[in-house]
């Protein structure tokens, strides 16, 4: 690396980052205004974290009247005090949409410092640069970096590497004009490249990610693309276009930057050739969190339906995407454009199925070889039968046709399904025989040379199409293997996607969410470019940008207050208030977005029982276990136990208010695992216990839940009376009571019915 450190010294003097000066929270002032330029620009990030970024500045307009955030964007260099941005704000957003901003702004800095190495321009501010090719040159085989090309490797001019805007395939030309001609060491070349630009996207991405509040201890951030590695509509107008097809200029041109999966084929020459359908092997965050993917679609062709496919437990999810909005969704219909499966019926049905029949069908080859081979049985067999009869027959020579006639050749030609049809061989012999029965003997020969000479033709003809329709075939189950054939169900309700296994897709937030568990799960990702038509070799440039992270279940809420043993031992009265005067914010917002729209109520009770610490978060222990009291010999060793942290933090209970689609309020609690003396007899609860099989510390911690959610009844009740109309006030009511009364709480794997459990 020393000659490369040489090389680059006139280049890398600083390890700041991007221009000139930082800001207090670890960005600089042009990546801090960029950040803001492109949440504006996209309407996904402006209607999810948009509320983060407070400008002040002076408002410059285009002349169709549209905001113009490439000035604004350098009246903020200039002046950073008019931007604040608001990280508490940003931290409770969707994680994707988080790390799509910090995605975007990554690539954008590699961009800029690219451009600023090519034009000769504040060289020293290029750490980006810095850290991508020693990831390259790291992962390079040494034999490649010799003399001339690792110097061509370097130069900004020539170096297929340095080049942002670029196709696969002219990166690949520019590889062999700089001296790599040998197509493995392109292929090494190009995928050392591809983890080099992967790290250090990731790398930079997610230290963006935590400093705009972002949090995530499980973090993936995947480039890649799919294609024939062309300059297709695709690429051409990757990233040019935002949602509404307009032209974008705040979005970084990267086409260069995304990874495609490369095979060698061929025989002694081989071929680069870059992967149709690419996969990408990740696993869920287990720990019981969940694990949040995000899709950011960049290449997009608006003629053909971009496909994403999600595989686990051989199971498959299914994201289609919109040639308007570039949004994934479950929904196929939702957009127009080739899909992927309309390539695969019409391979199916217009060339396979054809194939296949003209082989196995009715008339096909399968059945008139078949049958050949049964007619030459039967004239062997009647052959044999004359030879015993005449044994004393005079041998002669005699002669007859190799080949099937003209007329039966012609016939052939009219089968309908591509495949022969029966024929009967024909015999002329060049001498005439002594006798009738001389002459019958004759023919069957004649007939047995003919039959042969229409099988070795039928097994010769079969040869090609079934070589095709192997092929097809092979194609064919590979097309359906990527795709999959155990589609998982799902319901839709207000862009809220409901598989049948938990999992949910956001189409507002591109947001993929696999429910909690406690062990992972692996996870196949594939990104599928729709080929030009079912047979064709061509197809189209599609990039994605795929995050992943975990989270702790209702991580985004608006609002989130825990408890900590706030309960007597053995109580599950709760007389505390639960705003404050700080949490003015949190009922307006409830009461305004009702105002707005009558919003339906969710509410979701959970009764853990005895908890455990994960680390992380106090989780349900599954086993239950109970202790008959508080470690200790005194009662105020006892006492001191009881007191412990350990025991202490266990005793808690949460509760959560988000408003989206609807006002949803979920209310858990947990006990320490001491055994309760909770009276049941008293609370008639004895009948619910023994048919559930349920402990105390389960129905304690049920009774807990219930309390906080008639508590919180009341407070908002009190609240809507102060926000709303009387009319509207007692909507508000009627309408968290009714919830409430629907409601069922759930312990472990059992639901019992609120009304089933008075306090």
């Amino acid at each position: 690396m020393l000659k490369f450190r040489l090389y680059f010294a006139v280049f890398i003097i600083s390890s700041f980052w991007i221009c000139y000066s930082q800001n207090e929270d670890g960005l600089s002032i042009e990546t801090r205004a960029y950040l803001f330029h492109i949440v504006k620009k996209s309407p996904i990030l402006e209607r999810n974290i948009g509320k983060a970024f407070d400008y002040t500045g002076p408002i410059i307009k285009l002349p169709d009247g549209k905001l113009n955030y490439d000035s604004i964007e350098l009246i903020i260099v200039n002046e950073p005090s008019l931007l604040i941005i608001r990280n508490n704000l940003i931290a409770t957003s969707p994680k994707g949409l988080i790390a799509e901003a910090s995605n975007k702004t990554a690539i954008w800095e590699l961009c800029k410092q690219i451009q600023l190495v090519l034009d000769k321009k504040n060289k020293e501010n290029t750490p980006l640069i810095d850290a991508y090719l020693s990831h390259f040159f790291d992962s390079i085989p040494k034999n490649i970096i010799r003399g001339k090309i690792y110097d061509e490797l370097l130069n900004p001019s020539t170096s297929p590497i340095l080049q942002t805007s670029l196709s696969l395939n002219d990166r690949i030309i520019i590889l062999d004009l700089i001296g790599i001609k040998d197509k493995l060491e392109q292929k090494q070349v190009l995928d050392a490249q591809n983890y080099a630009i992967n790290k250090t996207i990731k790398d930079r991405s997610f230290y963006i990610y935590n400093l705009l509040g972002g949090q995530a201890t499980d973090f993936e951030n995947i480039l890649f693309a799919s294609g024939d590695g062309s300059y297709t509509t695709g690429l051409l107008e990757e990233r040019d276009k935002d949602e509404y097809g307009e032209w974008n200029k705040g979005l970084p041109k990267a086409i260069g930057l995304f990874p495609y999966d490369i095979d060698l084929v061929g025989g002694k020459k081989k071929e680069l050739e870059a992967k149709r359908i690419c996969s990408r092997i990740l696993t869920t965050v287990g720990n019981n969190k969940l694990t949040q993917l995000h899709f950011d679609v960049w290449g997009y062709n608006t003629s053909k339906q971009t496909t994403v496919v999600i595989e686990r437990n051989n199971q498959q999810y299914h994201l289609f995407g919109s040639e308007k909005t570039r949004f994934l969704s479950p929904d196929s219909t939702f957009s127009k454009g080739i899909t992927f499966q309309r390539v695969i019926n019409d391979l199916d049905n217009f060339t396979f199925k054809s194939l296949k029949n003209s082989i196995e069908g009715k008339g096909g080859y399968d059945e008139q070889i078949k049958n050949t081979q049964k007619y030459i049985a039967e004239t062997l067999r009647m052959i044999s039968e004359q030879e015993s009869k005449y044994s004393n027959l005079e041998s002669f020579d005699y002669v007859t046709k190799k080949k099937p006639s003209r007329s039966n050749r012609k016939l052939r030609k009219k089968n309908n399904n591509g495949g022969p049809i029966s024929i009967q061989p024909t015999t002329k012999s060049r001498r005439t025989a002594k006798t009738k029965k001389q002459t019958e003997l004759i023919d069957l020969y004649g007939q047995y040379d003919e039959l042969k000479a229409l099988e070795e033709e039928l097994i010769g003809d079969r040869i090609p199409v079934l070589e095709e329709y192997t092929l097809k075939k092979k194609v064919l189950d590979s097309y359906r293997k990527k795709m999959g054939e155990n589609w998982i169900s799902y319901t839709e309700k207000d862009g809220l996607y409901t598989y049948s296994d938990g999992a949910t897709f956001d189409i507002y937030t591109q947001e993929f969410s696999i429910p909690p568990a406690k062990e992972k799960e692996e996870l196949i990702i594939r990104l599928i470019a729709i080929p030009e038509d079912f047979e064709g070799e061509s197809s189209d440039e599609v990039m994605l940008h795929i995050s992943k992270t975990d989270a702790q279940p209702y991580y985004d809420s608006d609002f989130q207050l825990k408890f900590e043993d706030r309960f007597d031992s053995d109580k599950y009265n709760f007389s505390q208030t639960i705003f404050t005067p700080s949490d003015t914010s949190i009922l307006k917002l409830i009461f305004q977005e009702f105002n707005k729209k009558v919003f339906p109520c969710q509410i979701q009770l959970q009764a853990n029982g005895v908890g455990i610490w994960n680390g992380e978060a106090i989780i349900r222990d599954e086993k239950q276990t109970e202790l008959n009291g508080y470690p200790g010999v005194t009662a105020e060793e006892k006492m001191k136990s009881r007191q412990s942290m350990e025991f202490k933090q266990l005793r808690s209970s949460n509760l959560f208010i988000k408003i989206d689609r609807a006002l949803t309020i979920k209310v858990n609690s947990f006990t320490d695992p001491v055994i309760s003396s909770i009276n049941l007899e008293e609370l008639k609860l004895n009948d619910i216990e023994e048919q559930y099989k349920l402990s105390k510390n389960e129905l304690l911690s049920a009774l807990r839940c219930i309390a906080l959610i008639y508590k919180l009844k009341e407070e908002l009740a009190i609240q809507a009376t102060k926000y709303l109309t009387q009319t509207d006030s007692k909507k508000f009511i009627d309408k968290l009571d009714g919830a409430i009364q629907k409601s069922k709480i759930q312990i472990g794997n059992v639901y019992i019915r609120l009304k089933d459990i008075q306090l």
